[in-house]
């Protein structure tokens, strides 16, 4: 008997690795929104060899039955399925040894929200930094079309297969979690397109590219091998201290900035963009480039990686990838004087970041949201997240939806020595420019010197014409050129132009003259 007890236990495990129960990743579930017109992916786990069938419910004509696959030999398992034009909510079915039933799909548009704090921060704020107008915008929020799901912080050293979250419909409980630039989005594109809308936040406050992006990508390209390196570096340092304070009974050193688990290569990518790449989208958003303002160089390289990786892993390599350029900020205490930050023309980390932004929107089927003049000086985390989210979403109202609207303003295209002036142009500026209240503020202007002083400015149809009495053979322009800069340009759509220089520049001298 004791026998054949030991055969009837193996036969049953055998038979339940055989039938394991279908089971679908976090993201496959009720409430969710699937892409419209597109072959969707849906995929997930069941017994090796078990036969899949799926069965969308808006496949009504066609008859109940969808397509069938059979797992592999390690229960892995995907199909693609058909969506129609935008609408819903249907059902869904995928049946193996056991059925799921999939209740409340929306079939529209689906983006990926991305990037660090300024994405994240959810429409109800952190403690004394609020969201302007979230209040009111949150209690008016329930909308039974627009879907958001909110990717767990994970943080892994290979990539994982799936994510915690859950899709829930927007309504005040939900949209007061949900981040503030990724709702106004979401918001614009269902008012403007009628649409349903599927938002996705995989956001991590203080992180930087790397950790978003795919090592063997870094690896592949020479210029990026110090972000591993200096890593690595941090991290054999930090182990060393340890060991001489476990060698001396002292307490372990504490982890500082730069070596977290988020901060690893790669890491946040394993964590929270690997395992919904299999996701059919329509595009991505993107607010980061803080944390890597101290390597802004790096960051031309870095960030087109980046995207390339996503486009690549998401199998959609003209994804709609738009992002916004950094906003002003300097951490300026109150009461202290301006002069040392708008004192004087002057380097920065964080201009020289904003050009590397700038750089990277000249890729296909890229696009960037100019902020300059909406930051605060004293916090990294301005309270105007629905300019940004709305800015955003001109550039997929314009491109991916075909609306005819300004989308862009004004970007740097060239520029003309003449004389005494130097003529700046622009693209995005076809309608005219303007200077806010009237007054030419941020402009500044240098001889080969390379001494930069503040300049004058007047424009002249969709150019600007700059220069000082005090440089008489200019040779370089620079425009809102510092952390916190004054701006004034715009064009007649009322868009902040990005800043910018003409030379390239490094280690210049500024100052008055």
């Amino acid at each position: 008997m004791k026998h054949h007890s030991i055969i009837n236990l193996i036969f049953l495990s055998v038979a339940g690795l055989l039938l394991a129960d279908v089971k679908l990743p976090a993201i496959i579930g009720d409430n969710m929104v699937l892409q419209q017109d597109a072959d969707v992916k849906l995929w997930g786990w069941a017994g090796p060899g078990e036969k899949i069938v799926i069965e969308p419910g808006w496949n009504r004509e066609a008859g109940p039955a969808g397509p069938e696959v059979t797992a592999d030999e390690s229960g892995k398992w995907s199909a693609f399925v058909n969506t129609p034009t935008a609408g819903g909510p249907y059902g869904l079915t995928i049946k193996g040894s056991n059925s799921i039933e999939l209740k409340n799909i929306l079939i529209g548009e689906v983006w990926l929200c991305s990037g660090q704090s300024n994405m994240q921060m959810p429409m109800k704020g952190w403690g004394n930094q609020q969201v302007d107008g979230s209040a009111e915008d949150i209690k008016q929020s329930t909308n039974s079309s627009i879907r958001l799901f909110t990717v767990q912080l994970v943080a892994a050293d290979a990539p994982a297969e799936d994510v915690v979250g859950s899709w829930v419909e927007c309504s005040p409980e939900t949209a007061a979690d949900f981040s503030a630039v990724g709702y106004y989005f979401g918001r614009k594109i269902h008012r403007e397109t009628g649409c349903p809308v599927g938002l996705i936040n995989s956001s991590w406050g203080g992180t930087s590219a790397q950790a978003w992006t795919r090592v063997d990508f870094i690896k592949h390209d020479d210029n990026l091998s110090p972000v591993i390196g200096v890593y690595d570096a941090k991290v054999k340092a930090w182990q060393e201290a340890c060991a001489v304070a476990e060698k001396e009974q002292k307490p372990k050193p504490e982890r500082t900035w730069g070596f977290f688990p988020q901060d690893k290569p790669g890491s946040l990518y394993n964590g929270m963009i690997a395992p919904i790449t299999n996701m059919t989208i329509k595009g991505a958003i993107w607010y980061q480039g803080e944390s890597n303002a101290g390597a802004s160089y790096l960051y031309r390289d870095l960030f087109p990686t980046m995207i390339k990786n996503w486009r690549c892993d998401f199998n959609h390599f003209d994804m709609p990838f738009y992002f916004v350029q950094l906003a002003a900020f300097t951490n300026h205490q109150p009461g202290e004087a301006l002069e040392p930050y708008r004192g004087q023309p002057r380097e920065h980390g964080w201009a020289e970041l904003r050009e590397a932004q700038l750089m990277t929107n000249s890729m296909e089927h890229t696009g960037m949201a100019v902020t300059i003049d909406i930051g605060e000086t004293n916090n990294i985390h301005p309270g105007n997240k629905k300019d940004v989210g709305e800015r955003l979403a001109f550039w997929a109202l314009a491109n991916d939806y075909g609306k005819e609207i300004d989308y862009s303003g004004p970007l740097y295209a060239g520029y003309k020595i003449e004389g005494d002036k130097i003529r700046i142009i622009f693209n995005y500026a076809e309608d005219g420019l303007m200077f806010k209240d009237g007054a030419a503020k941020g402009f500044a202007i240098a001889a080969a010197d390379k001494m930069f002083v503040w300049a004058d400015a007047r424009i002249e149809g969709a150019t600007v014409v700059v220069f000082s009495e005090n440089v008489k053979e200019p040779a370089a322009v620079r425009y809102a050129w510092d952390t916190d800069p004054e701006s004034c340009l715009y064009n007649k759509a009322n868009l902040p132009a990005s800043p910018f220089r003409t030379d390239d520049w490094n280690g210049i001298t500024c100052g008055n003259k």
